[in-house]
């Protein structure tokens, strides 16, 4: 009895858990805060604000790190959710536009099909950069900038999605 209960209270945590114990922040998100929140990206461009390179809540201006830490957030995520919501209140949501048709979302992509090796954002799979394959991939005609862009975006959900940041 003690191990299923044991079991049932590590579960969650574990399917948290991605390459070598790190977190899914992505995950974690969707899982924990998704209910009353949303999506990440979604909340944090239409919640938060970035003043000075600082991230504010509309209720918590000078203290948003301090109530994360208080809010369902264990101590070592506090940062690197606080890092993530700031990348994404300042990243225009043109994967979803551009991309939203075909991938869900970026963390689904870069969770089943993106690694980063030696720095390089690479197709699990192939190999293959992926700053080679974006410009020719689906039709999208995509400009050196809009390719800069992606592979930026996705390198670091890669990161949040892999090792928690």
């Amino acid at each position: 009895m003690r191990t299923v209960l044991a079991l049932a209270l590590i579960a969650p945590a574990l399917l948290l858990a991605g390459p070598g114990g790190s977190t899914d922040l992505h995950r974690f998100w969707e899982q924990t805060c998704g209910d009353c929140h949303r999506h990440a990206g979604d909340f944090a461009r239409r919640y938060l604000t970035v003043r000075d390179g600082r991230l504010e809540g509309g209720h918590h201006k000078d203290d948003l790190l301090v109530f994360m830490g208080h809010h369902y957030l264990p101590q070592d995520l506090v940062q690197p959710m606080y890092e993530m919501l700031l990348a994404q209140a300042t990243t225009s949501p043109r994967f979803k536009e551009r991309c939203g048709r075909c991938h869900e979302s970026a963390a689904d992509l870069a969770r089943e099909t993106l690694v980063i090796r030696d720095g390089m954002l690479l197709g699990r799979e192939s190999g293959r950069a992926v700053a080679e394959f974006l410009p020719r991939h689906a039709k999208l005609g995509l400009t050196a900038e809009e390719t800069a862009f992606f592979v930026d975006l996705l390198t670091r959900v890669e990161r949040e999605v892999h090792s928690g940041g």
